[in-house]
């Protein structure tokens, strides 16, 4: 049940080649031809204006010619249905930049900058790729991202909002088309898995000709961040741009502003953080849509689980809210929410911490109750105290131990 540092975890986003789910139909057809005239025609622009440009006569000669860019309502292959799909094919002289893919990039960019502005969480952003990759879908498909999100509709007509998205989606855009010549540079685009040192090559690449341009960088956290989430739940299928906390960190440390970089360090620091990946496995598997509303920072999901009728004058029966911690982090508690259920001496709970959604089953004995959690894959036990108004205090551990892990309290709702 290790938390770590959960504003990073907003940034856990994805990138597969192999979907659970066909989201091809993420949009419809109309929605897809609408976007592509104005897609194709600034892809152009930022090739011909920005990034051309800022090329040496040595890199414009190692290309032979400026890269053609395609943009294909949907991807090739296997990659149909990915929201996240650009790739350079064999021929060497093509990058693919599918419709879908860029439209997706395009709402995640808006998102970001929209609950950014607002001061929301950024963490939704994340369970909602997790529910795309683990989750079932509806029987109408899942919803496009600002529309999973709650992002109004008229988002855009906030300044602010407007200037950032389209900057993160600009810069987002040039980062992988860059990359993807770095790839062309390097002749491995015929590769059909490539190796981190070959992303690292690219990713390098990128680096160095994006600060030779006036862009303000950032929109290339964004794209890392949604290039991380689905490469890195299966360490079995890395897919074709496998990503590793390594390789970001390796980014970051070529990058000269230093806002960008020290997020990007602590990105990569992060990436690999087995537990924090399995709380996203939990979140998607949860499917919750209805949880990915707005929420501050901190805050709990709207609809984590779900209380019955409360008898208080029962121990351990009701909705808590309190706090866990762990003794290795003690500044880092957390807010939890818990519900628990009594049958007799019998209890058994579900609670969330905003990732996912751990289970509790256990027995009370006198004021006390004992009893083991399960989240994400993890188990211990753990024993509660009641106090005289209903609430509790107590301890959990990992395995066979109650009080080795830290503390945790709640507070019996009204």
């Amino acid at each position: 049940m290790k938390i770590g540092t959960l504003t990073l975890i907003g940034f856990l986003w994805g990138f597969r080649l192999a979907l659970a789910a066909d989201l091809s139909q993420l949009y419809d057809r109309p929605t897809l031809e609408y976007w592509q005239s104005r897609y194709v025609r600034t892809n152009n622009k930022i090739l011909d204006e920005v990034i051309w440009p800022a090329l040496t006569s040595a890199e414009k000669r190692s290309l032979g010619a400026k890269p053609v860019l395609e943009s294909p309502l949907w991807a090739d292959g296997n990659a149909h249905g990915h929201p996240l799909a650009f790739y350079a094919p064999p021929d060497g002289r093509t990058i693919v930049l599918p419709v879908l893919s860029l439209k997706f990039l395009d709402d995640l960019c808006t998102a970001y900058a929209w609950l950014q502005a607002k001061g929301y969480s950024l963490e939704t952003i994340s369970e909602y790729t997790a529910i795309l990759w683990y989750g079932e879908p509806p029987a109408t498909g899942f919803p496009p991202p600002l529309r999973a999100l709650g992002i109004p509709e008229d988002a855009l007509k906030d300044p602010a909002v407007e200037e950032n998205a389209l900057g993160h989606f600009v810069t987002a855009r040039t980062f992988i088309i860059l990359h993807e010549m770095g790839h062309i540079l390097h002749d491995d685009a015929h590769r059909t898995t490539e190796s981190i040192r070959k992303e690292e090559e690219a990713d390098q690449f990128a680096s160095v000709v994006m600060q030779r341009t006036p862009l303000v960088p950032l929109g290339m956290l964004v794209y890392f961040m949604a290039d991380a989430h689905w490469s890195r739940l299966s360490s079995s299928e890395p897919g074709t741009h496998p990503l590793s906390g390594a390789r970001v960190r390796a980014f970051g440390a070529s990058v000269e502003d230093p806002t960008l970089r020290e997020k990007l360090v602590a990105f990569g620091n992060f990436l690999d953080d087995p537990d924090i990946r399995a709380g996203f496995v939990a979140t998607g598997k949860r499917g919750d849509l209805a949880a990915l509303t707005p929420r501050r920072p901190g805050e709990l999901p709207r609809r984590p689980i779900e209380a019955g009728p409360t008898n208080r004058e029962v121990l351990f029966d009701g909705l808590y809210r309190g706090r866990f911690a762990q003794y290795l982090n003690p500044k880092e508690d957390m807010a939890i929410e818990l519900v628990l259920k009594r049958d007799g001496d019998k209890v058994l709970g579900a609670y969330s911490f905003g990732i996912g959604v751990g289970k509790i089953e256990g027995s009370v004995v006198d004021k006390r109750l004992y009893f083991e959690w399960e989240w994400a894959g993890n188990y211990g036990q753990g024993v509660f105290d009641a106090t005289n108004d209903g609430s509790f205090t107590g301890t959990w551990g990992y395995r066979e131990s109650r009080n080795s892990a830290g503390t945790w309290t709640g507070n019996r709702s009204p």
